[in-house]
């Protein structure tokens, strides 16, 4: 049966679509070259059928937008859904690798771009690029050991992830029990934590309640039975495992790879709390996993053991690097800094708070205890990161549009929607920054407040107007001090949500997303209106308003992994500034009918062709430009997310500040509105 045609979508980005399906967000820069060379953007509409059961191998296809459906035939005219496949995801793979039919069918269930790579070309690229071949193997050998499954049960896609630490006292297995637990927790699914400690027990004497005797790593034969009997089920999805592992005792070091086969087929998530003390098992179950957190705090002598574990992980398996994940447990209070991460020679991932309470107490872990501790937080987001839940919310910029952000946060928090990560653009930006700092929306509110009126908005731009502009007609200090006032020197690394701020490299006409350094200058480049604002020169490169290339940064989202996204445009459409100058022309046609006598209605008509003649539009104009094409990107952007919010209020222009209420009242509104719609997302598994 030959697939859909090949038809080309329209001009896009090879290159940038790579970087953000995760089987080639790994590779650099060359390699990405030679697979967009070699790669096809394909159109699929809505029911056609990519391929069928039975048809000969052809290429490897890889979801960019939209949903498929694989499934195949288990009676005359019966389909067994096996799975549904998403953006990022692959497929076909199989079948090109051991030249065998196609045992399912795959049919789009929306409109779809899919990539293809047809098998002479996969064929090359899996030669050149070795980390391809290796990611791509690791998924086939999955696959086939779930297909040899002889009891039939719901197929997903195991994830083994190791939790290691060079130095003891860094809150290694704390951490790993509590990312457990919000493992369990957040995605609904079947978690097992396997306690790798030299007596197998510091796990069960953390967590109390029911124990079974700690198993070894001896022996020639791997015997899946002894592995049940050892494994104790706890509430809320979560078991475990005691495995005693004490590097200088003997060991076989062949049985590691089969047990965690064996457990990435019984539970979705595995988690391996990895002793101390490093042997051959130990860096043997550290390359077997999907994922490896590294904890470290910020003792020196922790952290130099750290990065000599890097090197030589690195040095003995140099595709290891995209798999490892390095934390910062901040346990004595000294925060990590860029100067560490430099000093660690690998970048920090996420830090760990210190927390206010024990990590686990009464043998439940922090996360379950008190959800609302920054330390239990930050386990939470990244046990949603290792889930594939994280939600994230790309805010859009829209001048004083943008304060109906603050509304929609107002409901986020009062329904406890939660969010992972935030991604902002110009006055997104500043809004979304100021929320990720740990600000509410009530805070966020009375910062709006005081700067309602004519008179503050004016004295927040005045004294910085240029007497001969060059570049733009204000500089901005005034506003960087404002933003100074509320987050000081903080950096992205201090913000309570991960944060990205997109900004535009007008010279080179680039996209600039910033995710480290100084959150205010990385604001001051994102809400640089061209030729308003005299553009904001970071690290070299002069910066203006990330509206003019991505002014609802979804895409920014879907690149870091999100597979859940709400997006808000704040932009009017132009039915929306239609409307406007409808209703503006029918109230002055009414103010003029309602004037009495000839004297009256000439001095109006006459004072407003007066205030026609000298009022400046140039700014006017600027904006109205920028946001007629902002418009039709960020409609483009938001057709990506998952929820789609439009918060707009046709009567309210992009320079009234002072209409803090109404502009905070309709993203209430707009998120109410949306609300089942939210929910229902956040409900969706992973």
């Amino acid at each position: 049966m030959p697939s859909p045609g090949d038809a080309t979508p329209p001009a896009v980005n090879k290159r940038r679509i790579l970087k953000q399906l995760p089987l080639f967000a790994g590779l650099t820069e060359p390699e990405l070259g030679r697979v967009a060379e070699r790669a096809r953007l394909m159109d699929v509409g809505k029911d056609e059928i990519v391929y069928a059961e039975g048809d000969p191998p052809d290429a490897l296809y890889v979801v960019v937008t939209g949903r498929a459906r694989i499934f195949t035939h288990s009676g005359a005219s019966r389909e067994e859904t096996l799975e549904f496949v998403h953006r990022g995801d692959y497929f076909g793979v199989i079948s090109l690798l051991t030249q065998q039919p196609h045992t399912v069918t795959v049919k789009a269930v929306n409109d779809c771009i899919l990539l293809k790579i047809r098998q002479p070309d996969f064929d090359v690229l899996l030669t050149e690029i070795p980390s391809l071949a290796v990611h791509v193997s690791r998924t086939l050998s999955r696959r086939l050991s779930q297909k040899r499954r002889e009891r039939a049960r719901q197929v997903f896609e195991a994830t083994i992830l190791s939790v290691y630490s060079a130095a003891r006292g860094t809150g290694r297995t704390q951490y790993a029990v509590n990312l457990a637990g919000s493992l369990a927790r957040e995605t609904g699914k079947r978690v097992i934590l396997v306690d790798m400690s030299p007596s197998g027990t510091e796990i069960a004497a953390l967590l109390g309640g029911p124990t079974a005797a700690a198993m070894g790593l001896r022996g020639a034969v791997f015997e899946p039975e002894r592995v049940q009997r050892a494994i104790v089920l706890y509430a809320d999805g979560l078991a475990t495992l005691s495995v005693a592992h004490d590097p200088r005792a003997l060991s076989d070091v062949t049985q590691i790879a089969p047990l965690l086969a064996f457990l990435a087929q019984e539970f979705h998530y595995v988690v391996v709390d990895l002793p101390r003390e490093m042997d051959r098992t130990v860096f043997k179950a550290l390359l077997q996993a999907d994922v490896v957190h590294v904890v470290t705090d910020t003792v020196t002598e922790h952290v130099t053991a750290t990065r000599e574990l890097l090197q030589e992980l690195f040095r003995t398996l140099p595709s290891a690097r995209e798999r490892v994940r390095l934390l910062v447990n901040e346990t004595t209070g000294a925060p990590a800094t860029e100067a560490l991460e430099a000093l660690l020679q690998h970048k920090i991932h996420a830090t760990l708070p210190k927390a206010d309470r024990p990590l686990v107490e009464g043998g439940r872990p922090l996360v379950a205890t008190d959800p609302g501790d920054r330390y239990a937080k930050a386990v939470r987001r990244l046990a949603r990161e290792v889930g594939g839940v994280r939600i994230g919310l790309a805010l859009g910029s829209g001048a004083a549009l943008g304060l109906a952000h603050i509304g929609i946060f107002k409901v986020l928090e009062r329904e406890r929607i939660p969010i992972d990560v935030v991604s902002g653009s110009s006055i997104g930006a500043l809004i979304g920054a100021f929320w990720a700092s740990g600000m509410t929306a009530a805070q966020l509110e009375e910062v709006a407040m005081s700067l309602k009126g004519r008179w503050q908005t004016f004295r927040l731009f005045a004294p910085d107007i240029v007497f001969l502009p060059r570049f733009g007609f204000i500089t901005g200090r005034r506003v960087v001090r404002l933003l100074r006032r509320y987050l000081g020197d903080k950096t992205f690394r201090d913000l309570d949500i991960p944060l990205r701020i997109v900004a535009c490299d007008y010279a080179h006409r680039q996209l600039a997303v910033f995710d480290e350094g100084s959150v205010v200058e990385a604001i001051r480049a994102s809400i640089s209106i061209p030729a308003i604002f005299v553009p904001h020169r970071v690290r070299g490169r002069d910066m203006i308003d990330g509206g003019i290339l991505d002014p609802v940064p979804v895409d920014v989202l879907l690149g870091m992994g999100i597979t859940k996204v709400i997006a808000v445009n704040t932009l009017p459409s132009p039915e929306d500034i239609h409307r406007r100058y409808e209703e503006l022309a029918a109230e002055q046609a009414a103010r003029e009918a309602a004037s009495t006598g000839r004297w009256q209605k000439w001095r109006r008509r006459v004072g407003r062709r007066l205030m026609e003649a000298v009022e400046p539009k140039i700014i006017d104009v600027i904006m109205h430009s920028m946001q007629a094409m902002e418009h039709i990107l960020a409609e483009h952007g938001c057709q990506q997310a998952d929820v789609s919010l439009h918060p707009t209020i046709p009567r309210v222009s992009w320079y009234e500040f002072y209409s803090v209420e109404a502009l905070i009242r309709r993203g209430e509104e707009e998120a109410e509105r949306f609300l089942p719609q939210i929910k229902a997302l956040v409900q969706q598994p992973g």
